[in-house]
């Protein structure tokens, strides 16, 4: 079922809108725009065309987003569980594929045959997302698509167009790949990093599909590719080595002082984390993803002290014994989940009363039950 739409406020447009895209050049670069430079220029050494770089709006159409890569109006991701919507047409690109089609179109009508063109779209990007050392809201992301001859649309180009990229921005890392459709491509796969034994999804890719050439007006008998999208803020963690993707952005100036190489990270000491769960009384099945933006709306100014927030456990009203129906505020359709929400801030310790405050903010925001009811427990700290 299509969730409904909801729609951003003024205020929270703007905060998205003013923050700053690391991939974008700055006075020192940050490690994000270091590393695709990186990629691009290793590309070019390695045979592929020069990258013509595509920029476009934080604010683009359902359209450009959705409907030209050939998304069904009727998914789940259209709706407001992962998609930050402006207006009725209108939301925070969830991708910077979106720059592609009109680009892809451009590339159709100048180019030769025999010749390649290599698009790069790097970018900010928009998202409700789960919160864990590797997830933000906020995440950059660069598409990289090459437009050639029917006869590139081949698996083994495509793989040694991902063997070029991540040879060149994790050259110490091996990877792995699996089967995984795409709204736009054909022959889809997902490719994962490892890294220290854990597996680390870095970069999605597959060839041109003939629909989307087609629903572009481009000719499949003429033109063939590939299309690549990666995650930058991921990478340069695995490159640099760091161990939090809040740390990308922090501002203490031990941190900013790493975040404009590709050296390896040296460990800035790491505080204690306070960690509780929250039980709650919510309106049923909502996602983590849409559970985690409440929360991190509630926060505010400390939504960067929100290390982790994982569901613990989800419970029916039938399921609740009636001490904790009671207790917990729950009404009849609802259903009692449990968050454990992680807080640890990257700079400073965060004092018992500052915990207490922001789990008392969040509590507030996210139980639907019984006025001041619900209930949060003490875990360990880590």
């Amino acid at each position: 079922m299509q969730t409904p739409k909801k729609y951003l406020t003024d205020t929270s447009t703007h905060q998205a809108l003013s923050l700053q895209d690391l991939t974008e050049q700055s006075a020192p670069d940050h490690a994000i725009r270091l590393l695709l430079n990186e990629i691009l220029l290793g590309l070019a050494e390695q045979g592929w065309p020069r990258a013509e770089i595509q920029t476009g709006p934080r604010i683009v159409t359902a359209e450009e987003n959705y409907g030209l890569l050939g998304y069904n109006p009727k998914e789940i991701t259209l709706g407001s569980e992962h998609t930050r919507w402006v207006d009725e047409h209108s939301l925070l690109r969830t991708q910077t594929t979106s720059q592609i089609p009109a680009a892809l179109q451009r590339a159709a009508g100048v180019r030769q045959q025999g010749e390649l063109i290599l698009l790069a779209a790097p970018g900010i990007t928009f998202r409700r997302d789960s919160r864990d050392r590797w997830h933000c809201a906020e995440p950059h992301q660069m598409d990289v698509w090459v437009l050639g001859d029917p006869d590139l649309s081949t698996h083994e180009h495509l793989l040694r167009l991902v063997s070029d990229i991540l040879e060149t921005a994790v050259p110490d890392k091996p990877w792995v790949y699996s089967n995984n459709a795409h709204h736009y491509t054909e022959g889809g796969i997902e490719v994962n990093v490892l890294n220290n034994g854990a597996s680390v999804e870095v970069l999605e890719c597959g060839r041109i599909a003939r629909s989307l050439l087609e629903r572009l007006d481009i000719d499949p008998l003429q033109h063939g590719g590939l299309a690549l999208g990666m995650g930058l803020d991921r990478l340069t963690m695995l490159r640099k080595g760091i161990p939090d993707i809040r740390l990308l952005r922090d501002q203490n100036v031990r941190v900013q002082a790493q975040m404009h190489d590709l050296n390896p990270w040296n460990a800035v000491s790491r505080l204690p984390s306070i960690t509780r769960d929250i039980s709650l009384a919510v309106t049923p099945e909502l996602s983590e993803e849409v559970l985690t933006e409440r929360m991190l709306q509630a926060a505010g100014d400390c939504a960067d002290w929100i290390e982790e927030m994982q569901v613990k456990g989800r419970w029916e009203f039938s399921e609740v014994p009636e001490q904790a129906i009671e207790r917990l505020g729950l009404l009849p359709g609802q259903e009692n989940v449990l968050l454990r929400v992680v807080l640890r801030d990257c700079s400073r310790s965060i004092t018992t009363a500052e915990a207490n405050a922001l789990y008392a903010k969040i509590q507030s925001a996210l139980h639907e039950g019984a006025p001041g009811a619900g209930y949060k427990m003490d875990s360990a700290k880590v």
